[in-house]
């Protein structure tokens, strides 16, 4: 998969999840199109980048438990003094942009 495909399913996630409107794992899944497996890893890689993602019985939707902010920030001129979350990506499929890395900010 392509980096910026992935940005786009992590925006849309977070969208749908600040919005309350994700449905069940199924249904969730289904709106990313992306399989329940691809789902539940991608939401454990946004909780270990410090998203409060829990699922609300009541809602019937993933939400986040308290405040938090998805952030893309590109760099470009390689990783030097690059820091934050895992989820650092070198892409020269993008012209210009060495690296991407993707923070939660959880207030």
């Amino acid at each position: 998969m392509s980096l910026l495909k992935y940005i786009e399913r992590m925006k849309r996630m977070d969208d749908l999840i600040r919005r309350k409107a994700t449905g069940c794992a199924c249904d969730f899944a289904s709106k990313l199109g992306v399989s329940q497996s691809q789902l539940y890893e991608d939401i454990k890689e946004m909780k270990e980048l410090g998203a409060p993602i829990v699922y609300c019985t009541t809602r019937k939707s993933y939400i986040y438990n308290g405040e938090a902010k998805l952030i893309f920030t590109f760099k470009t001129g390689g990783l030097d003094g690059m820091k934050g979350g895992k989820n650092i990506f070198c892409d020269s499929s993008i012209s210009g942009v060495e690296a991407v890395r993707f923070v939660v900010q959880c207030f």
